[in-house]
């Protein structure tokens, strides 16, 4: 037990940070929080233009439901934005509404500066994101090595209106084949496309895009995202394109580009399944600092290397504010734990916020080739066909409430020792 209240630092001010420097004053735990003072640029689905289906639908408002019920003030705030009717972007308001809050907390101080380093001797959350310092980004590289740190994050593409007779389909799966002239057709496409916009071949690429891969040499792209596979009832293919069923349409797995929407649709269409594909969301890299879960924390967010460093928020993968809340209240439920010498807590398995908890530590990644952790993921719901039954998003949603009822009783009574 300890016998004093150390201060926890939470390096990043936002909805991650935010939500943890909240939880743990809130504890009686002082808090210094340090805001980078970065830009807020926002990607919601109001300010991205996403159109929501329906499993994305239930799983928001049912991580909304646990965020409230868990005790969240700022998506108490959202909720309250939305019964007055708010128009613009909830998300943007509710950072601001975080920060004014924490400046009004006694036992919560703020530093405007950016962190290069941290204290092993003191207590640390970093919640930096893709806001993350490049010489905070260098020191953690060299704390946990250059394969659990990464700073570029791939957007594989979306694509509809396939071919379906020129695939080979397993479950939510699609697998293309490609023989040696159709797979030598579509790097030729890569580099047709790199000679039409006149990029040369000196140009400082984007790692792993089909674009960087197409100049290496011809086979770069094949053995990093099109790797062969045995396909049932067929010949061994020279490379395979595979292909994930989403709410709509199907990712493209394992290609990311920095090139336009109108070369990227003339690559596809390279492909003969693919020649009438629509291109719902185009590939794409973007600039976010995350680590490699599974080999740097344990299940509660908190480093195997250093017990006094928890992480919370986009650095872990999570995608979406949501997800960020929700990572930043269960570190922050850990970290208040580590703090009063109680163990670790688990979320339950019968909530979505503790799905998301699981997920990330399962996650591994290999080559960088990373997609954003999303709470609209998770296994909670096994069939899309049952969210169209009321009674089973009711059982869905009770489960959820049942099992956090219990947790909430067990955790704010201390049994946790």
């Amino acid at each position: 037990m300890n016998y004093y209240m150390p201060v926890v630092n939470v390096i990043g001010c936002g909805f991650a940070g935010i939500e943890c420097a909240l939880f743990l004053a809130g504890h009686g735990i002082k808090v210094h929080i340090f805001d980078q003072q970065v830009s807020h640029v926002c990607n919601c689905d109001r300010c991205t233009g996403k159109i929501k289906g329906e499993r994305s639908l239930v799983c928001e408002n049912l991580l909304k439901n646990e965020l409230e019920f868990l005790g969240s003030p700022l998506i108490k705030e959202e909720e309250r934005l939305v019964k007055e009717g708010y128009p613009g972007c909830k998300a943007t308001k509710v950072l601001e509404y975080g920060k004014r809050l924490i400046r009004s907390k006694d036992n919560i101080e703020i530093f405007n500066a950016r962190i290069c380093q941290i204290n092993p001797r003191e207590i640390n959350v970093i919640a930096t994101g893709s806001n993350t310092d490049e010489k905070m980004f260098e020191f953690l590289s060299e704390k946990f090595g250059s394969m659990r740190l990464f700073r570029q994050r791939q957007v594989c593409p979306i694509v509809d209106n396939i071919d379906l007779s020129l695939c080979h389909k397993k479950g939510d799966n699609l697998y293309i084949p490609l023989d040696y002239s159709e797979y030598l057709t579509f790097v030729n496409s890569v580099i047709g496309q790199l000679n039409r916009l006149n990029i040369a071949y000196n140009h400082k690429f984007t790692r792993n895009t089909i674009e960087e891969l197409a100049i290496q040499n011809k086979e770069a792209i094949r053995t990093y995202a099109m790797m062969p596979l045995y396909i049932e009832n067929i010949a061994r293919p020279y490379a395979v394109i595979r292909l994930h069923k989403q709410e709509r349409g199907y990712i493209i797995e394992g290609i990311s580009s920095k090139l336009d929407k109108r070369s990227q649709l003339e690559i596809f269409r390279s492909i003969r399944a693919l020649r009438n594909v629509e291109l719902i969301r185009e590939a794409d890299v973007l600039d976010a600092v995350f680590i490699n879960s599974r080999f740097v924390i344990n299940d509660f967010n908190q480093s195997l290397q250093d017990h006094n460093l928890f992480f919370a928020g986009e650095i872990l993968g999570v995608n979406g504010y949501l997800g960020a809340l929700a990572s930043g209240l269960y570190t922050a439920m850990n970290v208040n734990n580590y703090v009063c010498g109680k163990r670790m807590v688990a979320l339950p398995q019968d909530s979505l916020i503790g799905s998301l908890a699981k997920k990330i530590t399962k996650t591994c990644i290999i080559k960088n080739n990373a997609t954003a952790i999303n709470y609209e993921n998770y296994e909670l719901i096994k069939n899309g066909e049952e969210l169209s039954n009321p009674i089973y998003i009711d059982e869905l949603f009770s489960r959820s409430f049942e099992s956090l009822t219990r947790f909430k009783e067990v955790y704010t009574n201390g049994k946790y020792v």
